[in-house]
């Protein structure tokens, strides 16, 4: 099923319009990194507040909400492109190992992401200028670390390989 849907989608005008460009692979590419280095170097940052490692005189939701705006455009730019370099070269990205595995850590990610703003977020007002804060917020902090240092080594793995 999915094969023929790549197949399609493969075959589309835009696909091939994007495939055939000499100027906007590229673009939607740099675009795409761009995004990514936006999107994670800001969630970096917070995730070194929620280690009690960086910007301790500052509190962990004053720091995160600065953030958060660049962290999502980061964000939304790098799926919008991200969406377009797939719709690309779809049969290749989907035969690819490493994209299917850039896939499974940004789910992993997304959950972690959802896993801490459910639950330590919420009583962030009791530790908000700790300079050790909770160990829950301490693993979401490393969780998300190492989930996007692997989304990005697994994307860039993807980019050389397809």
């Amino acid at each position: 099923m999915m094969q023929e849907f790549n197949l399609w989608l493969q075959n589309t005008p835009v696909s091939v319009g994007i495939r055939e460009s000499i100027y906007l692979f590229p673009f939607i590419e740099g675009t795409h990194l761009l995004g990514c280095g936006v999107s994670a170097g800001t969630i970096a940052i917070s995730d070194l507040r929620l280690l009690g490692w960086n910007m301790q005189k500052h509190p962990a939701s004053q720091v995160m909400g600065a953030l958060l705006p660049f962290t999502i455009a980061g964000f939304v730019i790098m799926m919008i492109t991200g969406g377009l370099l797939y719709w690309a070269e779809p049969i290749k990205a989907w035969g690819s190992l490493w994209f299917k595995l850039k896939m499974i850590f940004m789910v992993l990610a997304g959950l972690n992401a959802l896993i801490f703003h459910t639950t330590i977020y919420r009583r962030m007002s009791e530790w908000d200028m700790d300079l050790n804060p909770p160990t829950g917020a301490k693993l979401a902090g490393v969780l998300s670390l190492v989930l996007w240092a692997l989304v990005i080594w697994s994307g860039r793995t993807t980019a050389y390989n397809i």
